[in-house]
């Protein structure tokens, strides 16, 4: 038997060749027909999923020949600006004479009925083609084995002809994204920009990377799981309509704690825990190896997220923080690994820095790699957080959220004492942070903003209540005592306490 070409390695039926030094037998070359047959269905039951699918995948790319037909034809029609349904479809396979080769009537409603939706459509695109990457590459490996031992051949021709075959397996590989780039009218642009999709409306972009950020004992955490389980029960967050769905948490810090956490929101909320569709990766892993073991755990399951959190970085990264080159290449992975693949917004928890509470801990390619960037600030040691928009690269920035830490008891123990843990409420009422405020100063756990609204006096200068605030703050460095001042400020004008006219205080609403 002659070389196994890399054409020839998307032949219907090709089998591994029972000569050569790496052959043991006659094995199939790989091919996933569930995801063939998955990808062909969305497309029947959804047209609209044609321009995402058509950027990864060519009818060369399916290995059962029925699924090529299918394709060939599904192609020709969308690309023509016709409908594609399942009798459409048949109708051209008839009159080709190709009906009996890709399955009837039939086959084309069992393949339609296969998937709940064309949700998928993209994954099971990347599924079929990494196939075919592995066909073309078992392929030319072979046809390298054979042009290696052909002595015959001068030495510079098998070079040249091995390097050629290198450039088309990779290209193989690279797949019919590669070989054309999006050329949009303004009309196409336009579209484009309007198709622009919300996980939580105009707070997360459901096709993106993301991160929230804060010190230690910010309760960034907690902020994280509220969304994630708003997420899985499809509740609104932030006052804002969410995308219900399955939510992956990668807890790398260890799964224990979360699950007490989770028991806490749940109890206090009313909820069955049993009804959220959250999936736990209990373990620490490097992400920008082993993403794909999440992905498999996922597929395994059957399991399409709307979200994807990862807690925390520092955990699931192995490269240099400082790094521009290493942190891009870390975001980039999660972005082909997760976000391209399954269409969903991806998550990551994060430390802010260490001089520096107002940006996150590392490289400034962080802020350049994601579309939106979430900050958590706890005013020290009272149990409110302030949830801050830094970066919306598809909408604008929302003003300040604040969120109150309560306790919900779980039980008790062996001893009779109670198991607690905290649970995060977002404050969506003005009164509600006023309520929240008195109780934090009544419990001595005042902080910065407890400080500035007592100073505050209808009618004084911005300057007198800066250098009132500067006095009594308790920080030594100017430059700690500008960030607080600004940041107090901040919170209580976005929480509508104060607000500032040509250098004048006007308080709009006292404290309690």
């Amino acid at each position: 038997m002659g070389a196994v070409t890399v054409a020839d390695a998307d032949k219907p039926g090709q089998a591994w060749p029972d000569e050569g030094p790496a052959a043991s037998g006659q094995r199939v070359l790989p091919f996933s027909e569930v995801a063939e047959q998955s990808l062909l269905g969305s497309l029947l039951l959804d047209n609209a999923c044609w321009p995402d699918v058509s950027q990864l995948v060519d009818s060369s790319m399916f290995y059962v020949h029925a699924h090529r037909l299918v394709f060939g034809v599904l192609a020709e029609l969308l690309q023509q600006g016709a409908v594609a349904d399942m009798v459409t479809v048949y109708q051209v396979l008839a009159d080709r004479g190709q009906a009996e080769d890709a399955g009837g009537l039939q086959y084309l409603a069992t393949m339609q009925a296969s998937v709940p939706g064309a949700r998928g459509a993209a994954r099971y695109a990347h599924v079929v083609a990494e196939k075919a990457a592995e066909r073309a590459l078992i392929a030319g490996l072979y046809e390298a084995t054979h042009l290696a031992w052909d002595a015959a051949q001068p030495l510079d021709e098998r070079v040249a002809r091995l390097a050629d075959l290198v450039r088309r397996v990779d290209q193989s590989r690279i797949g019919a994204s590669a070989r054309g780039v999006p050329f949009l009218p303004l009309d196409g642009l336009r579209q484009s920009a309007e198709a622009v999709e919300w996980l939580v409306k105009r707070t997360v972009p459901a096709d993106s990377i993301g991160m929230l950020f804060g010190g230690s004992g910010t309760f960034k955490t907690y902020l994280a799981l509220d969304m994630a389980l708003h997420i899985c029960h499809g509740l609104r967050w932030l006052g804002k309509r969410t995308r219900q769905g399955p939510v992956i948490y990668i807890a790398a810090e260890g799964g224990a704690g979360l699950w007490a956490r989770i028991q806490a929101w749940h109890h206090a909320r009313g909820l069955d825990w049993r009804k959220a569709p959250l999936y736990v990766v209990p373990v620490a892993l490097d992400l920008a190896q082993d993403a794909w073991r999440v992905v498999d755990a996922a597929q395994g399951a059957g399991v399409t997220p709307q979200l994807v959190v990862v807690d925390t970085l520092s955990q699931t990264y192995a490269g240099e923080e400082n790094s521009a080159n290493e942190m891009a290449a870390y975001l980039r992975a999660l972005g082909t690994r997760f976000r391209a693949l399954w269409r969903c917004a991806v998550m990551v928890v994060h430390h802010s820095g260490h001089s520096s509470t107002e940006r996150p801990r590392g490289s400034s390619a962080i802020r350049a790699n994601v579309d939106f960037l979430l900050g958590a600030f706890r005013d020290e040691n009272e149990m409110l957080v302030t949830l801050n928009c830094v970066k919306q690269k598809d909408g604008e920035l929302f003003p300040d959220v604040s969120f109150r830490m309560q306790v919900q008891r779980l039980g008790e123990d062996e001893d009779g004492e109670d198991i607690t843990q905290l649970y995060a409420t977002h404050l969506d009422t003005p009164e509600a942070l006023c309520e929240a405020m008195a109780h934090e100063s009544k419990a001595g756990r005042g902080g910065q903003n407890q400080l500035l609204l007592g100073l505050l006096q209808n009618g004084m200068t911005v300057e007198e209540l800066r250098k009132a605030f500067y006095e009594d703050c308790g920080l030594d460095k100017v430059d700690s005592k500008k960030k607080a001042y600004h940041r107090a400020l901040a919170w209580a004008k976005n929480s509508g306490f104060v607000e500032l006219a040509q250098g004048v205080v006007i308080v709009r609403r006292a404290q309690k």
